[in-house]
């Protein structure tokens, strides 16, 4: 009985964190239903794009300063989220790294969006190889 308890209460923990793979669409969709200007959906969906392909269980690799990248958005755990491993972090949007491996984009959204208010699309450096002046920004006009 013991083990049946077990096995129920680690299948509900890590059913509850599921990873999705958006394409161009679906991403679009939702960052509209979560309320993201138009004119500024093009942007997110490129830098989810080139950041994490649209998976939002992305992981990067370890940076030079051995920091890592999460999500949709490849949040860096330098700054914006804890990463709960011991290394001190400004964790400025106040989470957990993990939150933003979720296939709920709530929570890196509302961190991507104070970034792009601190710094702007320029704090993502795929904005400036890849997004920026709508060169490689997908067309969403056939999303929403």
């Amino acid at each position: 009985m013991k083990f049946q308890l077990f096995c129920f209460i680690l299948f509900y923990t890590f059913s509850c964190i599921v990873a999705r793979i958006f394409d161009r669409c679906s991403l679009a969709r939702e960052l509209s239903r979560l309320g993201v200007p138009r004119g500024d959906i093009p942007a997110w969906v490129c830098i989810a794009q080139y950041e994490s392909t649209y998976n939002t269980a992305a992981i990067g690799p370890l940076n030079s300063d051995g920091s890592r990248d999460w999500g949709l958005f490849q949040l860096n755990d330098r700054f914006w989220c804890d990463p709960q491993d011991g290394r001190r972090t400004s964790n400025v949007c106040g989470i957990p790294c993990r939150s933003l491996t979720t296939d709920d984009i709530g929570t890196s959204l509302r961190c991507a969006l104070q970034i792009q208010r601190e710094q702007g699309f320029g704090a993502w450096t795929v904005w400036n190889r890849q997004c920026r002046g709508g060169g490689a920004s997908p067309n969403i006009n056939d999303c929403l």
